[in-house]
């Protein structure tokens, strides 16, 4: 079991396991959060947080919710809408500990332009 933590501690996300690659995206929105994606089936993360501790952005086709704790500001995962795929969200791996985080490939994907990965 794997625990991530937003900078302060409010929110806590629970996962099964590591991963072996995380995502690196340059849209709009995650190349300004810096986050580094790990995906999951929603039924194998666990989000321990008092419900006034989240907050979420929605943008463009609003398909994907961006979480964030509002004490420290830090992204912590994102969700499907009812307009997206139900069986896969993402956290923000760059919560997770250092020793596991420096122990995954990131992949690089272009949601700017091509929606394509980029090799690196």
């Amino acid at each position: 079991m794997i625990e991530a933590s937003c900078h302060c501690g409010k929110v806590k996300i629970n996962l099964p396991n590591s991963t072996e690659t995380v995502t690196s995206c340059n849209c709009s929105v995650c190349g300004r959060f810096g986050a580094l994606w790990a995906h999951f089936e929603p039924k194998q993360v666990s989000v321990s947080c008092h419900k006034d501790n989240l907050g979420a952005y929605c943008w463009g086709d609003k398909t994907i919710e961006f979480h964030h704790c509002k004490s420290c500001g830090c992204v912590t995962h994102y969700t499907p809408t009812k307009n997206a795929n139900k069986e896969r969200m993402a956290v923000n791996f760059r919560l997770a500990p250092t020793d596991i985080l420096n122990s995954v490939k990131v992949r690089y994907f272009d949601g700017a332009d091509t929606w394509q990965f980029i090799d690196k």
